[in-house]
């Protein structure tokens, strides 16, 4: 009869088990690769979607700035036609802004 010693016993164990280990270390490296790829795809969409929010939010931007540019010209034109309408009442209209921007600044 054969004698099974410990060694024996411990190789017949541990070789499926290091089989096992390694196996599940090969697939735990490929769900790592896996993960960081499906990562840098969802980076690479989050990235295009901002650099488009970006680009819309710059283009309302300037339409908002070209809008309001347009409204202060428009001011301006017509306060310089009132102005030429009627020079003593715009002369004495700044000289009353003047005079109450002097009593509000000098305290």
């Amino acid at each position: 009869m054969a004698t099974v010693t410990k060694a024996d016993i411990e190789t017949d164990v541990a070789d499926p088990l290091k089989t096992e280990v390694a196996a599940l270390r090969s697939d735990l490296a490929d769900l790592g690769k896996m993960v960081a790829r499906i990562g840098k795809s969802r980076a690479a969409g989050l990235k295009s979607a901002a650099s488009t929010t970006a680009a819309d939010g710059y283009a309302r931007g300037e339409e908002a700035f070209d809008v309001v540019i347009s409204e202060l010209q428009s001011l301006e034109e017509e306060i310089a036609d009132a102005a030429r309408r009627r020079p003593f009442a715009s002369l004495g209209l700044a000289m009353l802004v003047g005079f109450l921007a002097g009593v509000l600044f000098r305290r």
